[in-house]
């Protein structure tokens, strides 16, 4: 009976870590895009490395805040007012990063456009993890009514 314990709570943490992976990665790709096409407009095709290792761990310190403290609120059910306000709360923290750690040169017009592009990356993201969600469940209802009719 204990080691059933210790593999369910292995099986919940890597779960959660998975999770957390996946946010980061989404996350840190979204910021390395928003920068990457950036510098394209500003005619240089060179970033700096430890701008990328900031925005990655970034994404992965707000992963855990999501995960942990703002209770996964971009793989929720509805998009209600607690969900819109931890949206403008990460947004805002991403923003100030940004601005402390000078990916955009603290230059003001993209660090605004920043902000909102990273709220709309939030939106979005909510609307794929639901539709991900629905899918899934049509296809577990389809499998059940499959088992049902072979037993």
């Amino acid at each position: 009976m204990r080691k059933n314990k210790f593999v369910e709570g292995l099986k919940r943490y890597f779960s959660v870590e998975v999770s957390i992976e996946y946010k980061a990665c989404l996350y840190f790709f979204a910021i390395l895009f928003f920068g990457c096409v950036r510098r394209v407009l500003l005619g240089s095709v060179q970033m700096s490395i430890l701008h990328m290792a900031e925005m990655i761990a970034a994404a992965y310190l707000m992963g855990y805040l999501q995960v942990y403290a703002l209770g996964n609120f971009d793989e929720a059910e509805h998009l209600g007012r607690r969900q819109v306000l931890f949206i403008l709360l990460c947004t805002v923290l991403y923003t100030g990063a940004s601005w402390v750690l000078g990916w955009f040169d603290r230059d003001g017009v993209p660090t605004l456009i920043f902000a909102g592009y990273m709220a709309s990356a939030y939106g979005c993201m909510f609307l794929v993890n639901k539709l991900k969600r629905n899918i899934d469940t049509e296809n577990l209802n389809r499998m059940l009514t499959e088992y049902k009719r072979q037993g």
